[in-house]
């Protein structure tokens, strides 16, 4: 070995589920990088996707929710499974585990996730009670409900406390094994951490229609056996009881931090590690990541996040910046078939945020929801059930600050441009409703709701002064375009030191279809570019002046215009005037991609715009 290496760093990370494998894989991607790596985990089995216990409850395998097993071959890493940390010197940088081992560290990670904890209600711990929190829990209740039909010579009743997303799971699991399920929760809606009451009656409705019952706002006060010692129901606060023969108990769940604070380290009074935005906890050398960690009172919502926060700790121990996102709770999840998003804080308080209800339909299973600050130009979170479409776009717009894509980007999530129809609380039209706001200047909910008398809480009214809103905000922006320097208008471009550009295909949801990556190969090869991705986003590096023209006009040709080389995406749409659209090549242009317009599509009359018409030039579209 070379005599002038640098000592290998020891990295010691409690626990082995999803966040520590997400860890140790993004820590090693580096194949020199020196470091030697301990993971202990306190589980028989090699790590799994705890996530997706609800697939080993449907019939497969256990070893098909494992994790890929490659990252603990690499010789840097040492798995040591059934053993479990008992205390953390923090001074010393050691800990001590079980089995009586003394391990050191120069980085200590907090990868311990959370428990279900013991339910404290008589009975809880008849035979046919169970948890739902590891693999072995799933396989008992596997096997008693086969064994238990068979004793009974029928189909089990079985209930789910707890109506949280794996309790949920969990319900399903079990109605699709032939166990007439109820789901009972004590909060008054499903999904209570996630959901309003709106969202929650879309899932509740859907759960009903596939014959699985559920009950909010009720409390179970004990359990009780039949004669042969099992269970066979639950009564509940208000006198009344419900039979069952197997139950499941999904409540309770809280963050293993006892070694944190034994040792010292920050937590929350609800539970859970505090971190900074690099994952770091109150002691520089200790990390803390998964379900465990929390960021500002808010932790790892979804499986997703849990391996955001490991990529971030790996990032920062191996010398790079990254931070975490304050959308840690967000995710997008399916239950019982029916898709759910949530982003940002969808739950905030009215007084400090304005909720847009743009769908909410029970029968079809969709609820659609926007909170935004007062003026609109904030979005501050969002719930999506049934219908997630934009989803990702609308997340990345969460406390982001304004740009001229947001305002067509929201007015698109929104409904477009078309005219909403007004409720009896409105004294004007749509139409005039936009014109007056626009006129007076007004730029915030409350100063249109209180000058022209709408309903404060009524959605139909919120919903028409967000489209207002909005289309005076992309109105503003395609005028502030048109007074810009062509350059401009065509879209920034970062220059590099030798005098070429950065151009960045703008994609829609941060996605691209195979022809539009066919399309930027082909730019990059008859021009000679280099391709690169930065913040997950692709740059085009090295467009001379005179080729500048031809690549943005070869991206809109393939629906990828241009962005600026920052990260700003190119204005929607530029025309040379805009006092109105009467153009009905221009007209039918604006209604596709659902931006405002005054006037309908027909011959332009005098005075109103005709004298110097064009055809708007396409720089991008709005996502959806």
């Amino acid at each position: 070995m070379n005599g002038t290496a640098p000592a290998a760093s020891e990295i010691l990370v409690v626990g082995a589920g999803v966040a520590a494998h997400r860890f140790v894989e993004q820590l090693l991607r580096d194949p020199d990088a020196p470091v030697r790596v301990t993971v202990i985990g306190d589980e028989g089995s090699g790590p799994y996707d705890r996530s997706a216990l609800v697939r080993v409850f449907s019939g497969v395998g256990a070893e098909e929710i494992q994790l890929e097993r490659s990252v603990f071959r690499d010789d840097r890493v040492r798995l040591i499974r059934d053993d479990r940390v008992l205390r953390i010197d923090p001074s010393g940088h050691t800990v001590r585990t079980r089995g009586r081992r003394t391990y050191a560290y120069d980085t200590l990670v907090l990868a311990t996730g959370t428990f279900g904890a013991k339910v404290a209600v008589d009975g809880a711990n008849l035979p046919g009670c169970f948890g739902f929190r590891t693999v072995e829990d799933v396989e008992a209740i596997r096997a008693f409900v086969g064994s238990r039909s068979r004793e009974l010579g029928r189909p089990l009743r079985g209930t789910v406390v707890g109506a949280g997303l794996h309790g949920l799971q969990a319900a399903e699991a079990l109605n699709e094994r032939g166990v007439d399920t109820t789901v009972i929760e004590f909060s008054d809606r499903v999904m209570p951490r996630q959901l309003d009451r709106s969202a929650s009656a879309v899932v509740q409705g859907v759960f009903r229609k596939r014959g699985i019952p559920v009950r909010t706002g009720v409390r179970t006060t004990r359990l009780d056996p039949d004669e042969s010692g099992s269970v066979a129901s639950l009564e509940f606060q208000d006198g009344s009881f419900q039979r069952a023969d197997v139950v499941v108990f999904t409540v309770g769940v809280r963050a293993r931090d006892e070694l944190a604070r034994n040792a010292g380290l920050g937590v929350h009074p609800e539970g859970g590690v505090l971190v900074d935005e690099r994952g770091e906890t109150s002691v520089p050398s200790i990390l803390a990541i998964g379900e465990v960690a929390r960021l500002e009172g808010r932790g790892p919502g979804y499986v997703g996040a849990v391996r955001v926060t490991a990529d971030v700790a790996a990032a920062h121990v191996r010398g790079r910046d990254a931070r975490l996102p304050r959308d840690l709770e967000g995710g997008n999840v399916a239950v019982a078939g029916v898709d759910i998003a949530t982003f940002g804080d969808p739950l905030a308080s009215p007084a400090s945020a304005v909720e847009i209800v743009t769908h909410d339909d029970p029968q079809a299973g969709i609820y659609r929801k926007l909170v935004v600050s007062d003026d609109g130009r904030t979005v501050v979170g969002g719930i999506l059930v049934g219908d997630t479409s934009g989803y990702a776009a609308l997340r990345a717009l969460v406390g982001e600050a304004w740009r001229p894509a947001h305002a067509a980007r929201l007015l698109s999530a929104v409904g477009g441009a078309d005219a909403v129809e007004m409720c009896e609380h409105a004294t004007l039209s749509a139409q005039d409703l936009l014109a007056t706001a626009a006129g007076a200047g007004e730029a915030t909910f409350t100063s249109i709701r209180d000058r022209f008398g709408f309903a404060r809480g009524c959605r139909r009214c919120t919903l028409a002064i967000a489209r207002v809103l909005l289309q005076i905000a992309v109105q503003r922006d395609l005028r502030h375009a048109t007074a810009a320097p062509e350059a401009q208008r065509e879209g920034h471009s970062r220059v590099l030191a030798d005098g070429t550009h950065v151009v960045s295909p703008v994609m829609r949801d941060g996605t691209l279809t195979p022809k539009e990556l066919l399309a930027i190969g082909e730019l990059a090869e008859r021009y000679g570019l280099r391709a690169r991705i930065a913040d997950a986003r692709i740059e085009l590096r090295g467009v001379r002046t005179e080729h500048l023209r031809s690549v943005r006009a070869g991206l809109a040709a393939a629906g990828l215009a241009s962005a600026s080389g920052a990260g700003e995406q190119a204005v929607l749409l530029v025309a040379e005037d805009l006092p109105r659209l009467d153009d009905p090549r221009v007209a039918s242009d604006v209604q596709e991609k659902g931006l405002p317009h005054q006037g309908k599509p027909g011959k332009a009359r005098a005075g109103e715009g005709s004298a110097r018409r064009v055809p708007l030039r396409r720089v991008g579209s709005p996502a959806s």
